[in-house]
């Protein structure tokens, strides 16, 4: 058993040990200066018996199933996030090389947000392809193949709108496009076309943080290494952004770590007398 003294010799409190069940004078050592003296375990002044310590693997810790729960989450983000960032990755130029056809749709205004009549919107490089605009400024462009394509859109009075588009193989917006009177050119992006300058990065930054959001699943499922999991749960968050279900998913998984925060792994740590 184990108990507090006061060693003659270095004049430190120290905890020694003696014989289990032991009684009256008892020879110990110091562990701090390693000299060797006496103990009554009967006098309490020079004695105070120490509650055995019990090691940290014998403590009892909760046990539920939410850090599995967790951990599986993160994992699913982390299936989603590798498949939306290969879709960013390579879809554009998947449409562009693949001959589909689709329908783009849009609309002409001038600066004041006026519907232009009589616009002419054609395909650079495929005259077959056009329409004019109707009272509503409306214009709809079928047949046209997927991809990086450029509308020429010109009226009399109005200076020619060269504008560089990404058809996609459905329409599920119109897109507004301005023009100004005058004569010339001018050249002009549309806005897919200039998310599309971010795919990589933007494909990049998904992988990235679905890496981080496995390797806190992972940690999770160990019940190990609680800022780990953590922080991949919030990494798990950020891939979200960009899924319809991850956000969800991301705010679930460290909810519930936070709640089984008790059942990960502690190190243990040093213990000094």
């Amino acid at each position: 058993m184990q108990g507090k003294t006061k060693c003659p010799h270095c004049k430190e409190k120290v905890i020694v040990e003696v014989p289990d069940g032991a009684t009256g004078e008892q020879i110990t050592k110091c562990p701090n200066c390693g000299a060797q003296f006496k103990v009554n375990v009967d006098e309490k002044y020079s004695w105070e018996e120490k509650t055995p310590i019990v090691p940290p693997s014998l403590h009892l810790k909760p046990h539920s199933s939410k850090p599995m729960i967790a951990g599986i989450l993160l994992l699913i983000i982390f299936i989603l996030g590798i498949i939306m960032s290969a879709a960013i990755f390579f879809a554009f130029d998947f449409m562009g090389d693949a001959d589909i056809k689709g329908t783009f749709e849009g609309e002409v205004v001038d600066i004041n947000g006026n519907p232009l009549e009589g616009v002419t919107v054609s395909v650079v490089g495929y005259p077959e392809i056009y329409d004019v605009t109707d009272e509503k400024g409306k214009f709809s462009l079928s047949n046209i193949t997927t991809g990086e394509q450029t509308l020429k859109l010109t009226k009399e009075g109005y200076k020619t709108v060269n504008m560089k588009v990404f058809v996609l193989p459905w329409s599920f917006s119109i897109e507004k496009f301005v023009m100004k009177e005058g004569s010339g050119e001018v050249s002009q992006e549309s806005l897919i076309i200039k998310i599309f300058d971010f795919a990589p990065l933007l494909s990049s930054v998904i992988l990235i943080s679905s890496i981080i959001a496995a390797i806190g699943g992972i940690a999770a499922l160990l019940k190990k290494h609680f800022i780990i999991a953590a922080i991949g749960s919030i990494f798990g968050i950020i891939a979200g952004l960009f899924t319809i279900i991850g956000i969800p998913l991301g705010i679930a998984a460290i909810i519930l770590l936070l709640l089984s925060k008790e059942e990960f792994e502690v190190m243990p740590k040093e213990v000094k007398y």
